[in-house]
Formats: C-alpha cells, structure tokens, sequence
C-alpha cells in the first residue's frame, strides 16, 4: 500500500507506540498509520517483555534486566520494582515512572528502533478503575519524561481492539456483550463491554505478582544457604525484587508450557559464591495456588479469583455476557479457564494467542485506529462545511432542482388539480373564477402531500440525486482511497439517512410522515419547501388567468366579443358568477389546450419561485442532511480501520 495522504504529511511517516507498563513487566508494540499489518512488538535488550525495574548509579540510569544486573553488581545502586500505581504524587512512584520511560523510549530512539519521544505517538494503558483524574495525572508523568504526544486508554478497550484485529471477535461479538477479564501483575480487571460501551464492572489487587513472592517463600526455605541469602537481602534490601524476577521468570517457564518442572540456578555476584536455586514443579503449583495469603485476605489465590468471578457476576446485575475474553501473561494460569467456564457456563470464553502482548498490541492499533477515523472525519467535515466541495456541489445540485421538477410539477398538477378546478367551476360546485385560485392552491397543497405526488416526482428525484451522488464520490472516494480505505466506503446508496430523507421530500407535509425527530429536515422537507415557494411567495397560477385561457372565458361571457383583448380577466370578470350554461364551452379539451399553451410560462414561474423563495433555504438543509449522512456513515464504516 502506498503511503496514505494527509493535511500534516503522510500517514506513512507517523507510528504509534502502544506502552503497556506494567507492575511487573512492560511490552510495547508499534502500529504505522500506513500499514494494515498487525502491530509488531519492540524488543528492548533482545527481549519483548521485560522487567519493569530502574537503578541508577554513578554509571547511569538501568531499566529492565540492566536493571537488575546493575543492582546485583552495585550494592550501592537505587533500584525500583513494581512501581506502577496511581499514587503519582508518592516520590517513589512518580519519579521511577518518569526515570523508566525516559530512559527506555530514548534508548529506542538511539537504537533507530522508533522516531523518538518528540515524533511518535504514545498510547500507554493504563487499568480500567483508573478515574479521569488519575489518567490525567499519568499523562502528566509521561509528558514530564518528555514523551510529546501521550493518550492515556483503559487497558481493556485495547484487550478489545486486539481480539477483534486478530479475530478472536467479530464485530458482531462486540456489539453484543463481552466481559474482558485482564490479569496482570498486580491487579485483575473486570470490564463489561455492550456495543463497544465498556464499564468497569471490578478491580482487585489479585495480581499474578503475588505467586512470585510465593514461590520465592518456598524456594528460600529450601536453601542450603538460605541464612548467607537471608544476611545479604537485610544488608541490600533490592535484592529480594531481584530475585522475585527471577522466580517470575521460573513461574512463566511452568505455565506457559506444558507444567513441566522448572529449575533455575542463579548466583549471586556479591554473596562470594553463593546461589539460588529455584525449582518449581506440580506439587509446587498446586500449593502455592491454594495456600491462604495474608495480602488476600487469608483466601487463596485460586479461592479469590473464584470469589472474584462471583463478584462480578453479582456486579453485573443479570446481563449475562455472550462472551468472555481473558488476557494477561496470568491467563494461562491452569485455573483460570475452567474457574471461568464454571461462572459463565453459557458464554463463550476465549483468550488469543500470546495473551501477555494482547494490551501492547491493541494500544498500538486503537492509536492508529483513532487517529484514521478523527482524520477520516475531519476531511468529511471540511468537505461538507460551507465553502466546502461538497457542499458547492450541494448548491449547484439545488439551484438545478427547480429546472427539473418545474415541468413534471406542472403536468401532473394540470391533471390532478387545474383540470378539477374549472370542472367544478363549470359544474356550478366553484361560484366564481376568484375561488378558483383559492381552490387551485388548496388542491396543489393537499396533492403534494399524497401518494400521487410521491409517484410522479420519486423518480425525478432519485434521478437528481443519483446524479448529485455521483457528483459527490468524486470526492468521496479519493478521500476514502487517501485513508486506506475501499473506494465508496462513503457512498449513500444504502444510507438510511439519505433515504428518510429522499422520502420526504416527495412524500411528506411538514411533521407528517416519514420526518424523524433525528433527521436533519426536521418539519422541513421538500413538499413543504414547494408549498411556500409556489403558493405563498408566488402567484404561480395567475398565469392561467391571463391568454389564451383569458380569451377564451372574455369570449363566453361576452358573445364571443374579445372585450379584454390580450390583457387578464378583470377582477369584476373574475368576481361575476356565470351561468352554468355559458361555462360549458370551458371543455376539458379546450382547458388542456390552453394550460399547455402556457406550460412554458408555468414552467418558468414555477422555476423562478424555486430560485427565489426555496433555492437557498433547501441548499442549506440538504447541505445539512448530506453532513449528518456522511459522517453517520463514517461512523459507521469505522470498523474498516481495523481490517
């Protein structure tokens, strides 16, 4: 795909880096706004997740496995772990956030991995408990460590941008309901999601860091060194995080096999040879799952995430989610599948592949996916603003429109209401010619309004549109072209939109009808338009009044004498009633032929009255109506950003 055309450069040259920080480890993933591939995760010192960790020491700032090495190798060096919290006014959270991401999106950019912290876009996640104010603050610690430009998203709506790019969901899936269950390193995250609405549902400090610290329990107790180990840790309080990490790692090795025992051996630089031996195992797994912990209240770690499960279907009140979706390293845990399959027995539960890159990869792409559609939108606006393409070509459409309804308005009115009108006048039922004209405008009222109406001018008016939309795609479509997407992503053939309102413009009277409360032409549609300009803003049908129909009544009131000449019948004329006998020569023949006599003038008044009294007022709702259409229909076709 070429590179995609925007008003500040191509989006070719943009990327979006998705900061999935979290209490234990960090990932990030990167999307390119020109690309549709999946967003690839970056590595840091040749691993795609690693520890969340900075020391500093004479020698620097470390973050990461570096991190840790420094600290292991400096007793005298300052090191952070676990550090992520929405206390961002506590020093010792603040400042290693800020110290850890400066450190880690400037080392990218010296490497040539990414653009840097001035020209890439940050999205960085942050749990979905997290107030405004405290997303707000988080956004304020990543601007402090120089990242320019830094949104600050709810975890799970990345966890749900990433299924639905993979295909773990549809959209369908989506607009359902889905409950989005994240288990990280410190908290576990229920969310709720009904058509792409998501609400935080529960939040816990069940965090897989907690088995960590279990299996570094069991593992120190079964030290030969252990007292030598103990010794060091009180004298350099930073090793135990260290060696935390490492039983997380020995944890991650189990689980995310086949539960194959796993043993580790770690030496401790400055202990003068002593080491620490990690092995973990089955029986191991199972105790540690199931012992009550102190940070949970005396339950277990598989006791509270069932309890957790509970809970939040307790929270939902009854709506039973279609689906759920796990994510987090921490779902692979054996217990969490079945735990869940037996608290949603009817939903669907699935978890994708690589559940521990799940929120880096959908930060990445909901990025690239929001700036497209905000871009997408944008153009659609400028385009549909006054003085914009679409919008001229809505006024030239308008201003034409009266040239081409005028002469199928005045045939089908000759035959639904001016040939009624002299009929009953030459019956008797209408007493004299001035309430002819009355009744004329009455009729001409009441037919725009009828069925008859909307089957002589439907199809003029979908010939006029067909025409104005194709006027329009070729602007449409080189817009949707310049953002990735399909050509006529934006065509209004189907738009419901559209065809509310095509519908009432031949059909409807004023808030009669098909007129919705939200359309754009509320109480305002084209019959409604005609009504006024024909009827109130000029005397459209006086014209029938003047020759040949002038000479022909001047002719039969008078024996045949041309009293009036070429001028209209006089208003004493017009005022007189008579004879029921005399007006028998008016045949409908003789009417018709004369009405089509005038049909050139009529046609012209009936144009006239559209340029000066409906032209302007119908171009600025159709301008309106054809806005709303095309950014509904943004909205709609949102969805293909994440093809």
């Amino acid at each position: 795909m070429g590179a995609i055309m925007m008003a500040k450069g191509p989006v070719s040259q943009l990327e979006f880096i998705g900061f999935d920080l979290g209490h234990g480890e960090t990932a990030l993933g990167r999307a390119f706004g020109a690309t549709v591939r999946e967003p690839e995760i970056l590595e840091w010192r040749g691993r795609r997740s690693f520890v969340t960790a900075v020391a500093t020491d004479k020698s620097g700032v470390k973050i990461g496995a570096d991190a840790l090495n420094l600290a292991a190798l400096g007793p005298k060096a300052n090191v952070a772990v676990k550090f992520k919290s929405r206390d961002l006014d506590v020093s010792s959270v603040r400042e290693p956030t800020i110290a850890f991401a400066q450190t880690l999106i400037d080392g990218l950019a010296a490497d040539g991995t990414i653009l840097g912290a001035k020209k890439s876009r940050f999205i960085v996640g942050c749990p979905s408990g997290w107030t405004s104010e405290d997303r707000t603050d988080y956004r304020a610690v990543f601007q402090a460590a120089g990242l320019s430009e830094v949104r600050i998203v709810p975890e799970s709506r990345a966890a749900l941008m990433t299924a639905l790019e993979q295909g773990y969901l549809s959209i369908e899936d989506t607009r359902a309901s889905v409950l989005i269950v994240d288990i990280g390193s410190s908290t576990t995250d229920f969310t709720y999601c009904r058509d792409l609405d998501a609400q935080d549902v529960g939040h816990n400090v069940l965090g897989s860091g907690l088995l960590d610290t279990e299996i570094f329990e069991l593992n120190l107790a079964r030290q030969k060194d252990r007292k030598k180990i103990e010794q060091l840790i009180a004298k350099y309080p930073h090793y135990r995080p260290i060696m935390e990490y490492w039983c997380r790692e020995a944890k991650e090795a189990y689980f995310t096999g086949e539960e194959v025992t796993v043993e580790l051996l770690k030496r401790l630089p400055i202990g003068r040879g002593v080491v620490f031996d990690i092995r973990l195992d089955k029986a191991d797994a199972d105790m540690i799952l199931d012992k009550p912990l102190a940070a949970l209240h005396g339950y277990s770690w598989r006791s509270a995430f069932d309890f957790a499960l509970k809970e939040t279907v307790e929270n939902l009140g009854g709506r039973a989610p279609d689906t759920i979706l796990l994510t987090g390293g921490a779902s692979r845990l054996p217990l969490v599948l079945p735990a869940t399959k037996a608290a949603f027995p009817k939903a669907r539960v699935v978890r994708g592949a690589e559940p521990e890159f799940a929120i880096a990869r959908g930060l990445a792409w909901l990025g690239r996916f929001e700036h497209l559609h905000a871009s997408f939108k944008t153009e659609v606006g400028r385009h549909t603003r006054e003085g914009g393409d679409i919008a001229a070509k809505a006024a030239k459409a308008s201003g034409g429109l009266g040239k081409t309804l005028a002469p199928v308005l005045v045939d089908a009115i000759t035959d639904a209401c001016i040939l009624p009108a002299f009929r009953d006048w030459r019956t008797g039922k209408i007493p004299t010619l001035d309430e002819v004209e009355g009744d004329l405008n009455k009729r001409v009222a009441e037919w725009l309004g009828s069925d008859a109406a909307q089957a002589a001018l439907r199809p003029v008016i979908d010939v006029w549109f067909a025409g104005l939309q194709r006027d329009i795609e070729t602007v449409t479509d080189p817009l949707c072209r310049d953002h990735g997407l399909p050509a006529m992503v934006l065509s209004l053939n189907d738009s419901q939109h559209v065809s509310r309102h095509l519908e009432g413009m031949s059909l409807a009277m004023p808030n009669v009808g098909s007129v919705e409360s939200d359309t754009a032409l509320v109480g305002t549609t084209l019959s409604a338009i005609l009504i006024g300009s024909l009827l109130a803003h000029a005397n459209v049908f006086a014209i029938l009044f003047l020759n040949p129909l002038g000479v022909i009544l001047g002719g039969a009131m008078l024996g045949g004498t041309y009293l009036f000449g070429k001028k209209a019948i006089s208003g004493k004329v017009r005022s007189a009633k008579m004879p029921v006998v005399a007006r028998q020569i008016l045949t409908d023949g003789r009417i018709r032929s004369a009405v089509n006599k005038q049909r050139g003038d009529l046609i012209t008044a009936v144009q006239t009255a559209w340029t000066d009294a409906a032209s302007t007022r119908f171009t600025g709702e159709l301008t309106d109506m054809l806005g709303s259409a095309l950014r509904e229909r943004a909205d709609e076709r949102a969805v293909l950003f994440l093809v």
